[in-house]
């Protein structure tokens, strides 16, 4: 993987700072959320201690702490008095909760809703019937079918259910000791595709403070005995209190008013008895957001979906809980309502346990604590998103720096050194004092000795000719004077052999010397146009004379082979191609030389049999003092002259190839040398150039 994709990868742990950043945030906003609920709750346990030390307020009517759970009725305070038609219409856009009635078997049967405006007590009930039987007139009773009861302080009232029009309320009269019709509750009946409905107007003072309610379904108008029954009343056969809002405790609780909270205040079955102010459900100017912000705040702070608040805006806590609860509703436009209950007991010492009289509710809005935790998520956002952008483009510059620092290197030591193994230029040094730096200049160093050793390599042999003429003439002319002395004939066999070796001696110095100077003169030569075609014609001919025992084949194209450079040394590189042909070809063999145009390149190749190139021998063939022939050879090889022939085509700007031949019958050499030279050789490579 490339250097600047593995910073860029580490450039990813920049990520860890939102996250860190979210993680403070939901910290943040449940400590805050907290801090709010324990206000709320000590709030709402100051109203419960103010109560608790006033029982009266909460509980005016003694009676009313005995009578059994459920019995109760509340009373709703109405906006107006309502139409009393049967159909309920006013009922439905007030909301107001309705009270259950189940039969023996946990059912519910009907719901009873009751209102009260000015002196007149209203109910709305809805029964659930599948089998309605209305009142048939001929049986003589109060009420042969379906009927609703209605039982107050003092009388007990029989409403036989009818299909359509007024309702008709018989009670018995005692005193009389007949059935009479009670004119001042008035109501209507409905029908409806589930059962009935009747809608019911009564005065306040003819209940007394006391009501139940009871629903009879028979299944045939006969008078029999009810199928199911639904009834408030209970066992003991007094109708349960009203229940209605306090005036004084509304006033008492009024002293606690304060913007944005509203209080509550709830008797032990959950009915609402006192209830001020409102909650400031609307967001501070300037924090409106979008869904989709909104979406992220929540999941950003995991605040999870919470229940809605009742239609009546109040939460249900369990009745019988003595102990503060907290809750957390949804508000509108996905904010959040803090919810405490605290219970509201007595402090009489007397009693051993101490009787729950209701409890105190204080609802806050959280859209103050959300508006501050959502502007600080966004201000994080923007900081955490600069910075992490920030830290990246840094990260990305540093490591494009770095990537191009470690390229720079790479091609400088690339390109240090040319195919003869010198040092082209010097090496740029870094002034940087970091490790690329050190890595930098360690290569200079090593590159430089290098060189200095490849100076001394490419002068050891004219050295060597130079150091050992002298010395070697010497022996020479000792050696001549020594042969025309006489001597015997074994130290005269031993003396011409002395003279023959050191006239192998004086020729590879000469060699030497030669390839020394062939060194320098190739730089120096002049360059000329001819056709290539009638040089290597010529030569073939020269070499079929000069080695009759091999075969010479040109395969050469008719049209000429215009090209510029020095022909003399292409000769000469010609040369040293075809005698290591010929000196490892067999007698009688063929040496093949072809020549072709391919684009703006000449194809040359010499093609011998004989053996195989040695493996990884292609390249250092045409390195100095390098040779392949074996160690029997005598004929004074030392490797030179394929290193002439590439320095030669070096100067011609060409180079100079071997491999096998396919057919693994022998070897085949290449020199590709560009046809497009022109002018002064603009284009020629000098020894030692790449």
């Amino acid at each position: 993987m490339r250097l600047r994709r593995q910073l860029l990868l580490v450039s990813l742990v920049t990520l860890a700072m939102p996250w860190a950043g979210c993680q403070y945030l939901r910290q943040v906003d449940e400590a805050l959320a907290d801090g709010q609920v324990q206000a709320l709750e000590a709030t709402a346990s100051a109203v419960a201690a103010r109560l608790a030390s006033a029982p009266q307020l909460i509980l005016p009517d003694p009676e009313r702490q005995h009578r059994p759970p459920g019995a109760q009725l509340y009373l709703n305070p109405l906006p107006q008095a309502p139409l009393v038609d049967g159909y309920g219409d006013e009922w439905r856009q007030w909301s107001l909760a309705p009270q259950q009635l189940v039969d023996a078997d946990g059912q519910p049967m009907a719901r009873a809703t009751l209102g009260l405006s000015g002196e007149r007590i209203y109910l709305l009930l809805t029964v659930s019937d599948d089998t309605p039987s209305h009142h048939d007139p001929r049986t003589g009773l109060r009420a042969s079918g379906d009927a609703v009861e209605i039982q107050t302080g003092g009388r007990h009232y029989t409403l036989p259910v009818a299909s359509q029009g007024p309702t008709v309320a018989l009670w018995h009269n005692r005193q009389r000791g007949g059935v009479d019709r009670e004119l001042r509750l008035r109501g209507r009946w409905t029908s409806s595709a589930n059962g009935y409905q009747l809608e019911l107007s009564l005065p306040h003072v003819l209940t007394d403070g006391e009501m139940a309610i009871t629903v009879l379904d028979r299944r045939h108008s006969n008078g029999g005995t009810p199928s199911r029954l639904a009834s408030t009343l209970p066992g003991d056969g007094i109708p349960g209190r009203l229940v209605q809002p306090l005036r004084a405790l509304q006033t008492e609780l009024e002293h606690f008013d304060r913007q944005g909270l509203r209080l509550a205040v709830v008797d032990s079955e959950g009915y609402l008895l006192a209830s001020s102010g409102t909650i400031q459900t609307q967001r501070p100017a300037g924090a409106e957001q979008s869904w989709l912000q909104s979406w992220a705040y929540r999941k950003l702070l995991n605040r999870g979906d919470l229940p809605a608040l009742p239609d009546d805006g109040l939460p249900v806590f369990q009745a019988n809980l003595r102990v503060p609860s907290i809750h957390w509703f949804r508000a509108p436009r996905d904010g959040r309502i803090a919810a405490a209950s605290v219970p509201v007991i007595t402090r009489a010492d007397a009693i051993v346990e101490r009787p729950l009289l209701g409890r105190v509710i204080a609802l806050q809005s959280g859209d103050s604590v959300l508006a501050l935790t959502e502007s600080a998520a966004h201000r994080l956002w923007l900081l955490s998103a600069t910075a992490a952008g920030a830290a990246a483009l840094l990260l990305l510059g540093y490591a494009s720096w770095l990537s191009w620092r470690v390229r720079r290197l790479h091609r400088a030591a690339t390109n240090a050194i040319d195919g003869s193994g010198r040092l082209r230029g010097d090496f740029p040094r870094a002034r940087l004092g970091d490790e690329l730096g050190d890595l930098n200049r360690a290569f200079a160093d090593l590159l430089a000795e290098l060189d200095r050793y490849h100076h001394y390599l490419r002068t050891l042999a004219s050295k060597l000719s130079h150091e050992l003429r002298t010395p070697l003439a010497v022996v020479r002319s000792s050696l001549d004077n020594l042969s025309m002395a006489e001597l015997p004939a074994d130290s005269r066999r031993y003396a011409e052999r002395a003279q023959e070796g050191s006239a192998r001696l004086s020729g590879i110095l000469n060699s030497l010397s030669a390839a020394s100077d062939l060194e320098a003169s190739i730089r120096h030569a002049e360059r000329e146009s001819f056709d290539l075609a009638d040089l290597l014609q010529a030569l073939l001919q020269c070499y079929g004379d000069a080695h009759p025992t091999q075969q010479f084949l040109l395969d050469c194209p008719d049209a000429p082979l215009p090209c510029h450079g020095a022909p003399e040394l292409l000769a000469q590189l010609m040369d040293k191609l075809v005698d290591n042909a010929v000196s490892f070809a067999p007698a009688g063999s063929e040496i093949r030389v072809h020549a072709r145009c391919q684009g703006d390149t000449y194809w040359i190749q010499v093609e011998n049999e004989g053996p195989l190139l040695p493996e990884g021998f292609d390249r250092k063939l045409f390195d100095s003092l390098v040779s392949v022939r074996g160690d029997g050879d005598r004929g004074g090889h030392l490797g030179l002259g394929l290193y002439i022939a590439r320095l030669i085509a070096e100067f011609h700007g060409g180079r100079l190839t071997a491999a096998n031949r396919k057919d693994n019958k022998g070897a085949v050499f290449t020199l590709l040398l560009p046809n497009g030279l022109t002018g002064n050789g603009q284009t020629a490579a000098s020894p030692g150039s790449g």
